[in-house]
């Protein structure tokens, strides 16, 4: 269990903490941090850790702490990483609950108030609880990929780092963040599952997804890229399993049990024996099969307009 700073506020004002790692992110991140307008009445503060970037992204978050009206606190860290800077920034944070914010994206201030009492309202502060509210994507060099609203029919239980919000009880589990993972949404994910949490859905839009060729993941990647990523992302469900061993729940082992099956599958290029593992969910085998082979990623590339084209028919 990670211990962080000690943290203090009254019982009725709980204070939330924005997570915000960043690396070279200049392009962005004075739009990003300019959209961090919490309302009147809600206590927060930023912890941003610049992870070694090499353009001008530290002295911008420099700039903008001494002029912001919310506490913030700039860490200059050697690049360590996403989940090193994550750590370090919790090791940080003074706050009831928390947020993850990349330096690319924008916030939604109007949401906050939502976000953070999903999470510390009455009993739910004292036990582990995780919300996720709504985000879409927009892109200034890819129209066809903005305007999708997330999380997509039925994908509920994949989980976004930059759309959920957790409290203090959460975090005492979650970090520190396995520093091999190269970000935090597939740790949620796995602890999550071990420990059978209800991931609480937010019917609010709370994050703006910026598209563009520098993000991690998404349809710009090539079958050799995501087949990379995903085989570091989902590194998270052994080390889950790994990590809480003791107590896990018997229906999160057998769902992590069948995840990490299927992925040893889906790095094979075994695509036929995924269809008939058993334990794992529709939405999981779907998006195995689809990552497997370069055909089926490329068949999965092509439909993706056709299916985007749905998914706004129905949202």
């Amino acid at each position: 269990m990670t211990t962080a700073a000690q943290h203090s506020s009254s019982e009725d004002e709980p204070v939330l903490t924005i997570l915000m790692p960043v690396r070279n992110e200049a392009a962005f991140l004075k739009s990003c941090l300019a959209s961090i307008e919490p309302p009147s009445g809600l206590l927060c503060e930023i912890v941003l850790v610049d992870d070694g970037s090499e353009d001008e992204s530290a002295a911008i978050a420099a700039d903008f702490a001494a002029g912001s009206a919310i506490p913030m606190q700039v860490i200059r860290n050697g690049h360590r990483g996403k989940a090193g800077a994550l750590n370090l920034a919790f090791l940080a944070a003074r706050g009831d609950a928390f947020i993850f914010f990349a330096g690319d994206d924008l916030l939604v201030g109007s949401a906050l108030p939502a976000r953070l009492a999903a999470v510390t309202a009455g009993m739910t502060a004292r036990s582990p609880c995780v919300a996720q509210c709504r985000y879409r994507s927009f892109s200034d060099t890819h129209p066809g990929l903005a305007g999708i609203l997330f999380p997509r029919p039925g994908m509920e239980d994949h989980i976004a780092g930059g759309a959920v919000s957790f409290n203090r009880a959460f975090a005492g589990r979650y970090f520190p963040i396995p520093e091999q993972l190269p970000n935090e949404d597939s740790w949620l994910r796995a602890l999550a599952i071990a420990l059978d949490l209800q991931v609480v859905p937010l019917d609010c839009l709370g994050l703006h997804y910026r598209i563009h060729a520098g993000n991690s993941v998404g349809p710009l990647r090539s079958f050799a890229e995501a087949d990379r990523n995903l085989r570091e992302r989902n590194a998270a469900y052994a080390l889950a399993l790994e990590r809480f061993d003791r107590e896990i729940t018997a229906s999160g082992r057998r769902r992590l049990e069948a995840i990490i099956r299927a992925e040893e599958l889906r790095s094979r290029g075994r695509w036929l024996a995924l269809l008939f593992i058993g334990g794992l969910s529709r939405i999981d085998r779907a998006m195995m099969l689809a990552n497997s082979t370069p055909w089926l990623y490329a068949l999965k590339t092509r439909l993706l307009p056709k299916l985007r084209h749905w998914i706004r028919r129905r949202v």
